[in-house]
């Protein structure tokens, strides 16, 4: 008896109507055509005659159970076609993008993966990061993982069905429906130390039968909250060798700076110079040592300090730093999401969705310090006046009776660090039916996400300049002015309408052929504020975030289904995108899959894709940012180490303020991408499914070089700002001062396209199903992405190499990336259910990371040498990084290490309505590998994890 062959509809289609229903042409018994209705799962079972023309993974409920995941963002990280390129929300980490978690498919970053929510688009969070890649960001943290029924990722290129950012892929999140009861549920998580605690509750309640009654409401709230951790209580990295390669936590040394101050004398009168060596700390250092004797240190090498630091031999006084260090920060989080459908009348049904939901995440950080240097200010335009502390001769603080000082003193009484509070609501309200012989659908979404930010405490400009006009650093501290809690604010939000239809007509040797358009009008927003008194340029060292920008966005699409034959069947889409500025955009896609067997069939894709230019890029303002040493052309001769009359050593190696200039005139990013796979089912238990595929982007938005707006400054001056004051400039061979020569002060880098990123690799996947009988059931699934090719070339003509397995930047000094792809990595797990029992096992594997330095653009070294460690003779280049002398004999393979993890779980429903459950996440307790590159961590964070082996008891009660 022949099966019964389902010809699923193309992975495109599904993803324009999905939560919707779906015509699709089954083969009956007598060979009639007929139309069926079937909503998408996603279904576990991927046969040969349920797959479409394109790779799809689907995560149900019960494989985010199993996975022992408590987010989004820890569940993606599980899934082996995910980059770790991503943001963490763990730690303090970047200013510009803190307290947001993000996804990467195929490591082509964040702003290439766009995440949806029941099929919508969901609005980017309110952030101008300048950061290449982030410069829009989903945050995972607004979706809560109980309310998930399934989680579908495609896996190839869609931009021709959803526009743009989808280039890497696609990641559906699709919550819960037409569900009836009341379940609670609870968890508590922590690890084998007691730390990394985590707990949570959520409820959900649903009732009424769309189709008995006619309507269904569904409600699910859920809160949780993440315990503080600190940095040296994190036991489950490489401790030791962290420890002993990295000098952290060796020693009870973590900063000679507290409010026992330091001075510097300067090194002559008027020249604002306070640096010291070995050689003239002795005359030119003091420190105040008037601390409980308990604190006092002698540093040398007992405490991590290196020979050529000017505190060996040095008493001082030690203050305990590393207590604010975070292994993961606190974190609560709450939500609240509710659906509901109604029936108007036999042919149509009114549907609509709201949720509110709340990141909170705290960071702590050591009190802020001043130093004896110069540090720029901001304004809300620019650049402010820059501070350094001097005290004249005969301030009551100064100790050297003949020249200044300046100071190194920590104000311990102010709190620091700082709170994330990321808002996010969102509305949906629509109507769909059939009519006809169409399905049709129109909606109107309305998401928006609000941040604020708040800095503590922050030194307020105004008060601190009194410490240079004889105020006393005792004084100033105890001053309630001195210290300014900052608060940043802002919104991002989208207003959507659309409307879309599909229907079948005619007939091809497969049946119908399938139709589907629809249009889409869409308003993007995103306003940041910053505080009122950073934008004065009254805050010490802190830089501005301000920007306001609107657009509007027309689309249109277009798909089609043609089963030319019983076996054969091709999909066309195609999707028109209208920017401001930007001319009318088009994307098509083709996808074929041919079943040459009701066991076997080969389906494969090739679609062209775009990523618009952010708002944020487009629009005036955007983050401030620092940047180091800069070689300044007008003020050094072109040896870029000797300053031309009336210039300094520090003008060819220059600090300076930066901005994303925003710039009109960008164009999108292009991609192509292909995919090739089969689908093989030799019996109804067992699966294989391979897809190859390649992505391709091209002109890739990023920042400007500095660089380059110095070299051409007499053609774009705008891009350039200087000390205008002439006693500043430079001279000439007369001794002319020379006009626009200044100290320079902030330099824009305006976005531009420039390079390219081509990756090729492999996706595998095996199932297997297994009917036990009176020994239950038992299901096993391995999930394999294989990269082949990683090639980047961050500007136009340079030489593209293999990064893949390798630290980018390290691998091919030519780049700036530091982005990590494992050739490898691998998910397999296995679940057996026995009546009331149910025990899965898991076993992850992430590959390693190469830090050997290979090649330099076109050059490609005879012997390749570690990046870490000793300089030897046979180096092929002189930049060795040498802070970490003895890592070689430590890591004679130079790299980072694979990672094996093994996870279990157990689930008990003996109890009449009542689920218990037990899940270990990294049964054999296995150490994330060391990693040199991350000096403050020891871990890479985006391919592991810190907390070892993990557990997590769960119990959930449905009330009947």
């Amino acid at each position: 008896m022949k099966k019964q062959l389902i010809v699923k509809q193309s992975v495109v289609a599904v993803a324009l109507a999905l939560a919707s229903t779906q015509a699709v042409l089954a083969q009956q018994a007598a060979g009639e055509q007929k139309l069926q209705k079937v909503t998408i799962t996603g279904s576990n079972l991927k046969r040969a005659d349920k797959e479409g023309t394109a790779p799809i993974q689907t995560i149900t409920a019960k494989d985010i159970i199993e996975s022992g995941a408590s987010t989004v963002a820890e569940l993606m990280k599980q899934v082996p076609a995910m980059g770790s390129d991503t943001n963490r929300d763990f730690e303090g980490g970047s200013g510009f993008a803190r307290g947001v978690a993000t996804a990467s498919l195929r490591g082509l970053s964040s702003t290439s993966t766009l995440i949806l929510l029941n099929g919508r688009r969901m609005t980017p969070s309110a952030y101008a990061d300048p950061n290449d890649g982030n410069s829009v960001l989903y945050d995972l943290n607004s979706i809560p993982l109980s309310a998930i029924d399934r989680i579908e990722i495609l896996k190839d290129g869609a931009s021709a069905v959803y526009g743009s950012d989808a280039i890497g892929g696609v990641i559906n999140f699709i919550t819960k429906t037409n569900y009836q009861g009341i379940e609670l549920a609870a968890r508590v998580g922590a690890n084998d130390d007691n730390r990394f605690g985590r707990k949570g509750v959520n409820a959900i309640t649903g009732f009424g039968d769309l189709d008995k009654d006619g309507y269904n409401v569904f409600v699910t709230a859920d809160v949780s909250q993440r315990d503080r951790v600190e940095r040296r209580d994190v036991n489950d990295i490489e401790y030791q060798r962290y420890v002993d390669l990295n000098g952290r936590f060796r020693s009870n040394y973590s900063s000679s700076i507290s409010r026992h101050p330091a001075f510097y004398r300067e090194s002559s009168p008027g020249s604002k110079n306070f640096g010291v060596t070995v050689a003239t700390a002795p005359s030119r250092v003091i420190f105040k040592t008037d601390c409980d004797p308990s604190e006092l240190i002698t540093g040398g090498a007992k405490d991590g300090i290196l020979p050529t630091s000017f505190l060996t031999g040095r008493t001082f006084c030690n203050y305990d730093a590393d207590r604010f260090l975070e292994g993961t920060g606190d974190g609560k989080d709450a939500s609240i999401m509710s659906a509901g459908t109604l029936k108007l009348g036999t042919n149509a049904v009114g549907f609509a969705e709201a949720a509110f939901t709340r990141s909170e995440r705290t960071y702590t950080a050591a009190p802020i310090t001043l130093g004896q240097t110069s540090v720029t200010n901001f304004t809300s335009t620019g650049v402010g006046v820059p501070f350094q502390a001097i005290l004249e001769i005969g301030h009551p603080d100064n100790p050297f009776p003949t020249a200044r000082a300046s100071v190194g003193y920590r104000f311990e009484n102010l709190r620091a660090g700082a709170k994330v509070v990321n808002d996010s609501t969102r509305l949906l309200t629509g109507v769909r039916g059939s009519n006809f012989n169409w399905d049709w659908e129109t909606a109107v979404l309305w998401n928006r996400a609000e941040k604020e930010e708040t800095s503590y405490g922050r030194l307020y400009l105004p008060t601190l300049r009194k410490l240079n006009t004889g105020t006393t650093l005792a004084a100033l501290a105890a001053d309630p002015t001195i210290g300014h809690d900052v608060v940043g604010s802002g919104y991002a939000d989208i207003l959507q309408w659309d409307a879309k239809a599909s229907t079948e007509f005619g007939k091809l040797g497969g049946g119908a052929v399938g139709l589907a358009a629809g249009v889409e009008v869409r308003q993007e927003r995103i306003k940041l504020n910053p505080d009122p008194v950073v934008a004065a340029g009254d805050i010490y060292g802190l830089a501005n975030t301000i920007i306001d920008g609107q657009r509007n966005v027309k689309s249109a699409f277009l798909e089609l289904r043609t089963p030319f034959l019983k076996n054969f069947e091709m999909d066309f889409a195609g999707r028109f995108d209208k920017y401001p500025g930007i001319k009318t955009n088009f994307v098509p896609k083709v996808g074929a899959k041919w079943t040459i067997s009701d066991s076997f069939a080969l389906r494969g894709t090739y679609a062209e894709g775009f990523r618009a230019p952010a708002l944020v890029q487009v629009t005036p303002g955007g983050a401030q940012f620092f940047l180091n040493n800069l070689f300044d052309p007008k003020r050094c001769e072109t040896d870029e180490a000797t300053p031309k009359p009336g210039a300094t050593l520090t003008d060819c190696r220059k600090s300076a303020s930066g901005s994303g200039g925003a710039n009109p005139d960008l164009k999108p990013e292009n991609a192509k991408s292909y995919s090739l796979g089969f689908i093989f089912s030799p019996t109804n238990k067992f699966d294989v499914v391979v897809d190859l595929y390649q992505i391709r982007k091209e002109g890739e938005v990023a920042l400007g070089s500095a660089t380059e707006a110095l070299k051409n400054e007499d053609a774009f001056p705008q891009n350039v700002s200087r000390d205008p004051n002439p006693a500043n400039w430079v001279t000439d061979a007369n001794g002319k001062p020379v006009p626009g020569t200044g100290p320079l002060l902030s330099v824009k880098l305006p976005w531009t396209n420039q390079g390219s990123t081509t990756v090729r690799g492999m996706d595998l996947e095996f199932k297997l199903r297994n009917n036990l009988g009176a020994w239950g059931s038992l299901s096993s699934a391995l999930r394999s992405t294989y990269i082949k090719d990683y090639l980047i070339a961050e500007q136009v003509g340079n030489v593209q190499n293999d990064v893949v397995g390798a630290r980018a930047g390290i691998y091919d000094w030519q780049l700036n990336s530091g982005i990590d792809n494992p050739r490898w990595k691998t998910g397999l797990s296995t679940s057996w259910t026995y009546g009331v029992h149910a025990v899965n096992a898991s076993l992850n594997y992430v590959g390693p990371i190469s830090l050997l330095r290979v090649k330099d653009a076109e050059v490609t070294y005879p012997q390749p040498f570690c990046y870490y460690g000793t300089k030897k003779t046979t180096d092929a280049a002189p930049n060795r990084n040498t802070t970490i002398p003895s890592y070689e004999a430590a890591f004679p393979e130079c790299s980072v290490n694979s990672w094996t993890t093994v996870g279990f779980g157990y689930s008990y429903t003996g109890i009449e309505h009542l689920t218990l459950r037990l899940n270990v996440q990294n049964l054999f307790d296995k150490a994330a590998p060391y990693d040199p590159g991350a000096s403050l961590t020891g871990y890479n964070g985006g391919l592991h994890n810190n907390y070892g082996r993990y557990f997590t008891l769960s119990a959930r009660y449905v009330f009947k």
